[in-house]
């Protein structure tokens, strides 16, 4: 019975605040003076071809390097870009890539920027640019032109976190790995970081799992199964990481937006700053379930 409240409840909740979009509501809304369309396709690719009214965006201008890991960047320079893409409190704001390598995740990324800073109606295009081709619906090569916004942002404290806060909630809250389990386990190292393993305690949940092969979203049933492995609480906080920030932001926006975790934090410089450090704690070959 509880179970079954839980699926209703969630339910409810990503019906109210869906955060993927499908094609036909898009072609639906493609005029629509409010809607923000942007793609994160390589430059090329946008000026060859692109979704109607779409701008070109990419995800340098969303994060900065620090060492060997990247974070987002400050308020004020999202602040910058957000108002060169004419966004502001009434804007309906759709993410989309070229179904290229890490362009889903790119994605999910941006919109943590956007929510970060206090932007509501963030959305990505389930299927991206190749369900909007296969369905033979419009595409140009035309650059839409866009007046400037006087947006000011409205920053978040409540999301990223920092490696001393993931230090002192090791073992009092859930934490979630995004990475695949060759990772998480320790058999091999993640690109760029030179310690094998994952942050103890943490639990192993590929952002993967929860798309099909073409990168489209599997269905929701699937999807709160997958998180119903773990002793999670909707209304807890809890926190996710991964090699870099790109692989968490995508079970972030999931579980935050999807399934209504509002407390669900992310470790943005993830195991790129933990794995490279000697006094961060790894843990290696042990899968766990959160215990309080």
């Amino acid at each position: 019975m509880k179970k079954l409240f839980l699926i209703l409840l969630f339910s409810v909740y990503s019906f109210a605040s869906e955060p993927f979009i499908g094609v036909d509501e898009l072609k639906e809304k493609i005029n629509n003076g409010n809607l923000v369309l942007l793609d994160v396709g390589t430059k090329s690719e946008y000026l060859e071809e692109h979704i109607p009214n779409a701008l070109h965006t990419d995800i340098s201008l969303f994060r900065a390097q620090h060492g060997k890991y990247q974070l987002l960047r400050t308020p004020a320079e999202l602040q910058k870009i957000i108002r060169k893409y004419g966004i502001d409190e009434n804007s309906e704001i759709v993410i989309y890539g070229h179904n290229k390598k890490k362009e889903i995740l790119k994605s999910s990324y941006i919109a943590l920027a956007f929510i970060n800073m206090g932007l509501e109606n963030v959305k990505i295009l389930n299927g991206a640019f190749l369900e909007w081709k296969y369905e033979d619906f419009e595409i140009t090569s035309k650059i839409k032109n866009v007046k400037s916004s006087l947006f000011v942002v409205k920053p978040r404290n409540d999301i990223v976190v920092d490696r001393e806060y993931v230090l002192s909630k090791i073992g009092k809250v859930p934490m979630i790995e995004a990475r695949p389990s060759e990772f998480y386990y320790g058999t091999i190292r993640s690109k760029g970081v030179k310690r094998a393993g994952h942050i103890p305690h943490a639990m192993s949940s590929n952002w993967k799992d929860k798309f099909l092969v073409d990168e489209s979203l599997k269905d929701k049933d699937e999807i709160e199964e997958i998180f119903y492995n773990y002793d999670i609480k909707q209304d807890e906080e809890i926190i996710m990481y991964c090699t870099g920030g790109l692989e968490a932001s995508m079970n972030w926006f999931l579980i935050n937006r999807y399934l209504g975790f509002k407390k669900a934090k992310i470790y943005d410089a993830s195991m790129r700053e933990w794995g490279n450090r000697d006094d961060t704690p790894i843990q290696k070959f042990k899968w766990e379930v959160f215990k309080r």
